[in-house]
């Protein structure tokens, strides 16, 4: 078993602890027993493999969980434990750890005899005040009093220590290059602000065609373009959970009994409106330019105490994009959701008041606040329609499940013939849809059903016929067969002639959808207007506020191009036009750039390639886990394991 202590102590293993936590939130592997008569013997709390825990040691080290949670919550335990199954927990993280010490072993490490004394004679708690071995009768006694015996503890410390030795083997093997490093650092550490017009390419399409000539240079130019690996199509039943839950009944007792057992689920903190006005500062900026924006802001705050209209001055002076336009208006927000100095200024004040300016990371802010709600409980009246959908959303997935694997019975007990005897067996049942993929190649996105590793390596690995077994899906539960294997190739243009004539249209159409975004940006630089610009040219205006490279934009998901042009200019810049995918063409004008100097970058790298370095190591050890996690027979007392679960899930709250 664990000591805190003994955690307390051996601080070069504190990463054990972290990454058995880590695995434990991504990799719900365990498969729970049924008690002791679906699989763990009479006594026995755990079983990994060869491998068990009894249910005294268990309880044991549930109670060292407990105790530590009391230490790390302190008189807020007593409402934070019904929210928290330790069992579950304790459970869930034997399991990890056996198998992070079987693949040890698996690797062939081993811990020695005198590798083992030696960690232990380095523990603090083990030694006298200057540093020698407190000896073995003082050491069995501290054992001890921790509840403890030597065996006990030496066999955990061995176990630290291998999991130890398998991430150093691990990381010896990992190598991260100065580039990446410097990527990595310029993601997490700069930032931009810009406004972008978007223009959709959609519309010029009317505007061009493709002929024949045209579309045979297309094809002949790009033949590779159209190459496609080994492809599958499928053939698959859905039991649409949407569809049932349009079906299901969840009777109005049913809403009240939910409401009255999940009250804090709907308690509405209490909650401010405000607006502002923001100078926004950057964070490099000098003495001088802080001082000028301050005294602006202090200007602007003595006319809105005056009497001159808040949103006017707003929209003449604030320089935060998604506020400005709206009269600086924020909307209603609760406690955490703004910089603390924001908040703490908002929520110290009273209605109609002018606070600031006030400093934030931001700049200068100049607050009015408008009102106040205070913390109230939502009646259920307010919120009926969401608990019935919560309700609904969960019964709908159960009988989608249950649907499914009843279908499954049909289909392997009578095979259909044809598509006719698949169609028949949709409509014969409620919520049911036959859907056939278009052609789809390994690790690409299963059309209808979404990304899926599993499915995706379980289809390629199929013979044309086989019927896959029921998986849940963002839809509902799906029930496959593999239809028809297509071979790699080029298909010949008439095959493909609509999608190639569709290639043709959208290249020339991206082509005039440009042209208009160039003249947009030379008026955007003239005028200085975007509302203005993004108005004449039919654009969609988008402020972007504290972008990072790589981070996603709005409607346009990731778009490397904009992010390179954005970070290499200086505010105030109008950029060219920018092709994003196939569907936008994108202008934009940089606010403001926050960029590391050489110093900053060089003073980073250690810590970040220390960082990167453990997140590939936990990448190799969590693949590692899974698989062995599928080779490994594991047993849990479920009934040991309702017995500790809060009483909210079931359990008796012991």
């Amino acid at each position: 078993m664990a000591l805190k202590w003994l955690r307390d102590n051996l601080k070069h293993l504190k990463w054990v602890l972290w990454f058995v936590v880590i695995v434990f939130v991504l990799l719900v592997f365990v498969d729970w027993g049924t008690g002791r008569s679906g699989g763990t013997r009479e006594g026995v709390a755990v079983q990994v493999g060869n491998y068990s825990v009894s249910e005294q040691e268990f309880l044991h080290q549930v109670r060292d969980a407990e105790r530590r949670y009391q230490s790390l919550y302190g008189d807020q335990w007593s409402k934070v434990r019904e929210q928290i199954n330790l069992a579950q927990q304790t459970a869930q993280q034997i399991v990890q750890r056996q198998l992070l010490i079987d693949e040890a072993r698996r690797a062939g490490l081993r811990v020695s005899d005198q590798e083992l004394q030696a960690q232990i004679m380095s523990v603090p708690s083990f030694q006298r005040q200057g540093g020698a071995f407190v000896g073995r009768q003082m050491y069995e006694r501290i054992l001890r009093a921790n509840q403890t015996s030597p065996e006990e503890f030496e066999h955990q410390l061995r176990g630290d220590l291998l999991i130890d030795k398998l991430r150093r083997t691990f990381e010896a093997g990992v190598v991260v290059s100065q580039a990446e490093i410097d990527r990595e650092i310029r993601q997490q550490k700069e930032t931009a602000d810009f406004q972008m017009i978007r223009f959709s390419v959609d519309p010029f399409l009317s505007k061009v065609s493709a002929d024949k000539e045209a579309v045979q240079k297309y094809y002949d130019q790009h033949k590779e373009d159209f190459h496609h690996p080994e492809e599958r199509v499928l053939r698959y039943l859905l039991v649409d959970s949407n569809a049932l839950r349009r079906l299901l009944p969840v009777d109005a007792s049913e809403v009240a009994k939910y409401y009255e057992q999940h009250q804090d689920e709907f308690r509405q903190g209490e909650q401010a409106k405000a607006s502002h006005i923001l100078f926004r500062v950057d964070p490099g900026a000098s003495a001088e330019e802080r001082a000028k924006a301050k005294a602006t802001a202090e200007a602007v705050a003595k006319m809105a105490r005056s009497g001159t209209d808040f949103a006017t001055l707003a929209r003449k002076y604030s320089d935060d994009p998604g506020s400005k336009d709206k009269g600086g208006e924020l909307g209603w927000f609760g406690r955490g959701q703004m910089v603390k100095v924001f908040e703490d200024a908002v929520f110290g004040a009273k209605p109609g008041q002018i606070v600031g300016p006030i400093e934030s990371q931001f700049g200068y802010h100049i607050i009015k606040v408008e009102g106040f709600k205070a913390a109230h409980q939502r009646p259920l009246d307010e919120v009926k329609d969401q608990v019935r959908f919560k309700l609904l959303e969960t019964r709908a997935a159960a009988e989608a499940e249950k649907r499914a694997h009843a279908l499954e019975e049909t289909l392997r007990s009578n095979p259909p013939k044809d598509d006719a005897g698949w169609q028949k067996i949709a409509d014969e049942n409620e919520a049911v849809n036959l859907n056939v993929t278009p052609p789809f190649g390994q690790g690409e996105v299963i059309p209808g059903i979404g990304e899926n590793a599993a499915l995706s390596k379980a289809v390629f690995q199929a013979k044309v016929g086989d019927l896959g077994d029921p998986i849940p899906t963002s839809r509902g539960w799906v029930i496959w067969q593999l239809k028809e294997i297509e071979p790699a190739g080029i298909p010949p243009l008439d095959e493909i002639k609509d999608k190639v004539a569709a290639k043709v249209v959208r290249q020339e159409g991206i082509k005039l959808a440009r042209t208009a975004a160039e003249a947009a940006a030379a008026s955007w630089a003239k005028t200085d207007n975007a509302e203005r610009t993004a108005k004449e040219v039919q654009g969609t205006l988008v402020p972007v506020n504290g972008h990072r490279h790589g981070a996603p934009l709005p409607g346009l998901g990731p778009a490397p191009g904009l992010d390179k042009a954005v970070f290499a200019s200086s505010a105030g810049a109008v950029l060219p036009p920018i092709v994003i995918g196939e569907r936008n063409v994108v202008i934009a004008k940089v606010l403001r750039v926050t960029r590391l100097s050489k110093e900053e970058m060089a003073a980073a790298r250690e810590a970040t390639r220390k960082q990167m370095t453990d997140m590939r190591v936990n990448d190799l050890l969590t693949s590692i886990l899974a698989e062995r996690r599928r080779e490994t027979v594991v047993s849990i007392n479920s009934e040991l394991i309702k017995r500790f679960a809060p009483k909210g899930q079931g359990g008796q709250g012991g």
